[in-house]
């Protein structure tokens, strides 16, 4: 009997390792310099699938999207978290010496700005896998990672959507002012806490830019949420945030009626340096 006891308990643990194994998957990739990447894969049996890329701020990493990452993956939407350079499981950079050990609190300006080069190998290694329909890619990003993707979709116009949490006019010289316009013409929804001072001013001034540019796509939207929470923080303490999230995505990377998602508020005219592309 014991013996008996002991085989069902293994074929348990084999079907539950199965079955995480279909669920979510550890993966590492190459950046062009030589830094590997990490992130969590969350598959979905839906082929051509959308996918959306998930992008952290400064200090975190990817298991911040873990919860979020999931409820894509109900919802039909296949999921990776990376952990950018110098943060989590992405730290080693193999160099002409061998490999060398990266860590975000030593970093200068330009090793920001390099993290370009991860989501870059993250869309790379997306587009690679069997499954995934290359044409709806979105990307996610909050604080810091929301401007990392602004500007990534300015350089990709491949990306086919973009969510941003509480991304600001300048997060460590990456700039979101001069590329919004240009990506302003794909689905871009923008969320943000009314009392999160800087982000909150940032997000107005980048609608106002938008709007001066003469962006008026019904894709587009600013959200303004009460209280004072940043970054993904606002995907647990906002009631109801991560379906509304997982159900725009949806809507932006199925083309399905672009009636259906709510037009940008009224916001004043302003410049910036740059014209759309």
């Amino acid at each position: 009997m014991l013996r008996k006891s002991l085989a069902a308990l293994v074929v348990i643990i084999a079907a539950r390792s199965i079955v995480f194994a279909e669920t979510q998957r550890i993966v590492r990739f190459r950046a062009t310099d030589g830094v590997t990447i990490t992130g969590t894969y969350y598959p979905v049996k839906e082929n051509p699938a959308p996918v959306v890329l998930l992008i952290h701020s400064v200090s975190r990493n990817r298991t911040i999207w873990d919860s979020f990452a999931k409820l894509l993956q109900q919802n039909g939407l296949a999921a990776l978290a990376i952990d950018l350079r110098g943060h989590g499981d992405s730290i080693r950079k193999q160099t002409a010496d061998g490999v060398a050990t990266m860590d975000f609190h030593n970093f200068a300006t330009g090793d920001y700005q390099d993290m370009l080069l991860d989501i870059e190998a993250a869309v790379d290694w997306l587009l690679a896998q069997p499954g995934i329909d290359g044409k709806h890619v979105a990307l996610v990003g909050e604080s810091f990672g929301a401007n990392l993707v602004l500007r990534y979709a300015y350089i990709n116009e491949d990306v086919a959507a973009v969510v941003v949490f509480s991304p600001g006019i300048n997060y460590r010289t990456v700039r979101t002012d001069d590329v919004i316009a240009a990506v302003g013409h794909r689905p871009l929804r923008i969320f943000v806490s009314q009392l999160d001072s800087f982000a909150f001013e940032s997000c107005k001034r980048l609608v106002e830019i938008q709007r001066s540019w003469g962006v008026e796509q019904p894709t587009n939207e600013l959200t303004v949420c009460t209280g004072n929470l940043h970054g993904s923080d606002m995907l647990t303490g906002v009631r109801n945030l991560p379906q509304i999230t997982a159900n725009w995505l949806k809507i932006a990377l199925t083309q399905r009626a672009a009636s259906s998602v709510t037009n940008a508020p009224p916001a004043s005219s302003g410049n910036t340096s740059n014209p759309p592309k």
